[in-house]
C-alpha cells in the first residue's frame, strides 16, 4: 500500500473531535472543533460514544478489512493524529482536546528537567528500568491536565470513562461493550469515552499495517462483530470510531550498538522510537550530525529544536509552561520505515513518526441500526428528501420500477431487504446487511441514475479550447456545461486516447449554484483538477459562462 509524509493537521486531527463534543454538550471548547464530526451532531442524542481503538490506523483497516464490515462502510473521513503519532501524547490530546504542546506529554519516555531524567510516564519509573523516578507521579503532578469528562461533569453532564486503567477496569473489549450498554439504558444525556489498548499490543508483536495479519485480522473482526451488534440494539445514540495512531511494520535497530553517537549524548533519547529527541553535550553537535547521517542516512528527518517549534508540529495552541524545557537539540523525525530502539528491538510494528501509515487515522461513525423506525416508506421517504434536494426536479414516478424494498424478519431478526424484479417477473431479494442509513444511500444509488437522465439538456455551453488539449496521451474530446429542461445544470467531460475513453457528468445542487460565481469554481475542485489546463482561473476568464450559469454579481 502506497504511504507518503503526513505532518499533522491540527484543522483536521483527533484533538478537534473530543472539542466537537465539548461543543455539543453546550460546554465552552479548548480548541477547534471538527467539522465532519459536527455535521452529524446536529440532533439531540440520548447517548455520545466515543471509541478510541489503540493503533487502528487507516492502513490497519485497509490491509484487514473489506468493504462487508460495519467499521468500514462507515468510515466517513481520515484525520490526523498528533506530534508524535504515539499514545502518550495522542491518547491524552483525546482525553482533554488540546495539542501535544498544550499538555505536554509528549512520549512514552519524557524529559522533566525537575529531575534532570527521562521518565517513563505510564509507569511513573526512570528510562530503562523499574525505579521510580519519584515518591509522587511525576507527569500528573508536573503536568496535570483537565479532561474532557471532568469538563462535562462540572458542567452538569453525565461522563463517563471505560479503560483498562480506570475504575472499573474492564477486562475485555466485550466488558467495555456490556459496561457501554448498561451505561446508555441509564436516564438522561450522556458521553462514554471508552477505550482498547490490546489493537496495538498485537500490531507491535505480529504486525499488520503493511501486509495482512492473521492476528490483528481476527481481533478487528471480533471487535466489529461486537459493534455490529451493539449498534443494532442502539437507541438515540451516536457512536463514534477512531484511533489515537496508526502503525507501520518497521524496521528496529539499537542505538546503544552505535556507542560512538551515545557519546555525544547527555542522556539517552527520549519519546519514541520513531520521534526521539536528542541533548547533545556542549561542543559535539557537529560530530552528532555527521555520525547521525552517516548511520541512519535518510530515513529520518534530523530537525533542529528551532525547526521543530518553527512547523507547531507539536501543536498550534499555547504552549504549556513546560514544554520547552523538555525539547532536546535535535528531533529524529522517522519519514520512512525504520526505528531507533535504546535496548534490544523486539517488536515487528511501531509508530510515532510522519509516515501516513502511522499519522492518518479513520473516522467512523455510526447511527442507531433503525434511524427511522421500522416502515420501510419512512426510508424511501428519506432516499427521496435526499434526491429531491440534489435535483429539485426529483419526482417518485421516475424512480426505477425495477426495485423495490422492505424490512423483513430473516434469521432471526428484522433486516433491510432490497427486491429487484426483472421484465419477465422473476423477482430476487437481497440483504446486504445494511442498517438504517446504509439502506437509504443504497436506495439513493439505485434511482439517482434514472433521475439525471430524466432531466434532458437544452442547452449547452462549450469551454474546450479551439486549440486542442490532451495530458498524458489522452484527448479531451468535450468539456461543456448543460442547462436542462426541467431546471439545473450540469457539466459533462469526455477524453480518450486511441484505444479507450471515458466520460463523467456532474450535476450541480441549487447549494452550490446559490451563491456567486468565485464561490462555484472554488466548490468544484474535483472537475477543474486542471488536468487538462481548464482551471478555474481558466472558467473564470471564459467570456459568457458566468453569464450562462446564471451568476449575475
Amino acid at each position: 500500500m502506497y504511504t507518503y509524509t503526513a505532518y499533522p493537521d491540527y484543522r483536521k486531527s483527533i484533538v478537534n473531535i473530543p472539542n466537537s463534543i465539548l461543543k455539543y454538550f453546550g460546554v465552552e471548547t479548548v480548541g477547534e472543533t471538527l467539522p465532519d464530526l459536527d455535521k452529524y451532531l446536529n440532533k439531540e442524542y440520548k447517548n455520545i460514544i466515543l471509541l478510541v481503538l489503540d493503533g487502528v490506523g487507516q492502513t490497519v483497516l485497509d490491509w484487514n478489512l473489506n468493504r462487508k464490515y460495519t467499521l468500514i462502510r462507515h468510515e466517513r473521513t481520515t484525520v490526523s493524529s498528533v506530534f508524535p503519532s504515539a499514545t502518550v501524547a495522542a491518547t491524552t490530546s483525546l482525553i482533554t482536546g488540546q495539542m501535544p504542546c498544550e499538555h505536554a506529554w509528549l512520549g512514552w519516555d519524557t524529559y522533566y528537567k525537575e529531575l534532570g531524567e527521562n521518565v517513563t510516564v505510564y509507569n511513573n519509573t526512570l528510562q530503562c528500568s523499574k525505579k521510580q523516578a519519584a515518591k509522587y507521579k511525576v507527569a500528573e503532578t508536573l503536568t496535570p491536565y483537565k479532561s474532557v469528562t471532568e469538563r462535562l461533569i462540572e458542567a452538569g453532564v453525565s461522563a463517563y470513562i471505560l479503560s483498562p486503567f480506570a475504575d472499573p477496569m474492564p477486562g475485555s473489549f466485550s466488558e467495555i461493550m456490556d459496561m457501554a450498554k448498561e451505561l446508555c439504558a441509564k436516564p438522561g444525556r450522556k458521553y462514554i469515552y471508552a477505550y482498547w489498548d490490546k489493537t496495538d499490543e498485537i500490531l507491535h508483536k505480529f504486525g499488520g499495517a503493511s501486509n495482512e495479519e492473521e492476528h490483528i485480522k481476527s481481533c478487528l473482526i471480533d471487535i466489529e462483530k461486537q459493534i455490529a451488534e451493539f449498534t443494532y440494539n442502539m437507541k438515540d445514540t451516536l457512536f463514534i470510531i477512531t484511533a489515537d495512531h496508526g502503525h507501520i511494520d518497521c524496521k528496529l535497530t539499537c542505538i546503544k550498538d552505535h556507542p560512538e553517537l551515545t557519546d555525544c549524548l547527555v542522556r539517552l533519547p527520549s519519546l519514541e522510537p520513531r520521534l526521539l529527541n536528542f541533548f547533545v553535550k556542549k561542543g559535539r553537535k557537529r560530530e552528532f550530525r555527521s555520525l547521525f547521517k552517516k548511520i541512519y542516512g535518510d530515513e529520518f528527518r534530523l530537525m533542529t529544536k528551532k525547526e521543530v517549534l518553527d512547523e507547531k508540529l507539536f501543536g498550534t495552541g499555547t504552549e504549556h509552561k513546560k514544554f520547552r524545557s523538555m525539547l532536546g537539540d535535535y528531533f529524529a523525525v522517522a519519514t520512512g520505515d525504520s526505528g531507533i530502539s535504546i535496548n534490544k528491538p523486539k517488536w515487528i510494528s511501531t509508530h510515532g513518526g510522519v509516515n501516513s501509515a502511522e499519522m492518518r487515522v479513520p473516522l467512523i461513525i455510526i447511527n442507531d441500526f433503525f434511524t427511522h423506525g421500522t416502515d420501510v416508506e419512512n426510508y424511501i421517504n428519506a432516499a427521496f428528501d435526499i434526491l429531491k434536494k440534489k435535483y429539485p426536479w426529483t419526482e417518485k414516478s421516475m424512480f426505477n420500477p425495477h426495485y423495490s424494498y422492505a424490512i423483513e424478519k430473516r434469521d432471526g431478526r428484522k433486516k433491510f431487504i432490497q427486491y429487484y424484479t426483472w421484465d419477465n417477473g422473476e423477482k430476487k431479494g437481497y440483504d446486504d446487511g445494511w442498517d438504517g442509513e446504509l439502506f437509504i444511500n443504497t436506495i439513493v444509488q439505485d434511482h439517482e441514475t434514472g433521475i439525471q437522465y430524466a432531466n434532458e439538456v437544452e442547452k449547452v455551453f462549450d469551454v474546450r479550447p479551439d486549440y486542442g488539449v490532451d495530458a498524458h496521451g489522452w484527448k479531451l474530446e468535450c468539456f461543456e456545461f448543460r442547462l436542462h429542461k426541467l431546471g439545473g445544470y450540469s457539466a459533462f467531460v469526455q477524453a480518450g486516447d486511441r484505444v479507450a475513453g471515458g466520460s463523467r457528468t456532474f450535476f450541480f445542487s441549487p447549494e452550490e449554484m446559490s451563491g456567486t460565481f468565485e464561490e462555484f469554481l472554488a466548490a468544484n475542485k474535483e472537475l477543474l483538477s486542471g488536468a487538462f489546463g481548464l482551471t478555474a482561473d481558466y472558467m473564470k476568464n471564459f467570456e459568457g459562462l458566468k453569464e450562462f450559469l446564471g451568476f449575475r454579481e
